[in-house]
């Protein structure tokens, strides 16, 4: 099967302080803002979203931590997220989804401990299967939702939808792949099978804005020096950047 992934840049970001925050996948409209209690993000995510109309749910997704030099913030090796599946509290081709419970905002607390600090992608392998402390929210689908899948294994990639994933980091430490590929992903959206001789690596760079489609090829990359890193991520159903 035949993909584009597109990585698209956008404009500029800033930040609030870091606090160690993280959120996850908190639904939202471009119209009504960010839920109180998301407050600090409105400016990052009003510059992310900048240019961007749409009256559908978006998701917000914060991750905050500290790095050591030489390891990587989020998941290692190339990949696609694919689509949010909210029903499911999942990404279509994606390992990065908790499975939840009704009931939860999303929201991570900071770590307390040295243990915690451990690089984001260790704690994502560990976390796969165990949901967020606090409350979680998760919509339920209706009896007449057909389509929605009932399990993760029931998703399948597909790239002829519309969905964009726009980023936004105060650290470099990622890059993104614009070109045609050929293929499928594997579980979790695993790409690092996937050949990337004709494609053009683009670096995510601090500071900046960039909108990918769903069959956006990226990973993550070793940061220089330890650091406090912020990482948003926006899923906007229904919107995808123009190649």
């Amino acid at each position: 099967m035949i993909h584009e992934s597109v990585v698209q840049l956008r404009g500029n970001a800033v930040f609030p302080p870091h606090t160690g925050e993280r959120v996850y996948m908190r639904a939202f409209t471009k119209r009504a803002g960010l839920p109180a209690d998301l407050a600090r993000w409105q400016g990052t995510v009003d510059a992310m979203l900048d240019g961007i109309e749409t009256d559908g749910p978006i998701y917000l997704m914060v991750d905050q931590g500290l790095v050591r030099a030489g390891a990587t913030h989020r998941r290692e090796g190339v990949h696609v997220d694919g689509y949010w599946h909210p029903a499911l509290y999942a990404h279509g081709g994606d390992s990065h989804g908790y499975t939840v419970p009704p009931g939860s905002d999303g929201r991570e607390p900071a770590p307390t401990s040295s243990h915690d600090w451990a690089p984001n992608h260790e704690r994502e392998r560990k976390e796969q299967n165990t949901p967020p402390s606090g409350k979680i929210i998760t919509p339920v689908p209706k009896q007449d939702d057909r389509d929605i899948p009932t399990t993760k294994s029931d998703i399948m990639f597909d790239s002829t939808g519309s969905e964009g994933i726009i980023l936004a980091t105060d650290v470099t430490g990622c890059r993104g792949f614009n070109g045609t590929w050929s293929g499928n992903p594997r579980a979790g959206g695993d790409c690092d099978h996937i050949d990337l001789s004709e494609l053009r690596a683009i670096r995510l760079l601090e500071g900046r804005i960039y909108a990918g489609n769903v069959a956006m090829l990226h990973e993550s990359l070793p940061v220089a020096r330890d650091c406090l890193r912020t990482v948003v991520r926006l899923n906007v159903p229904g919107w995808s950047p123009q190649k």
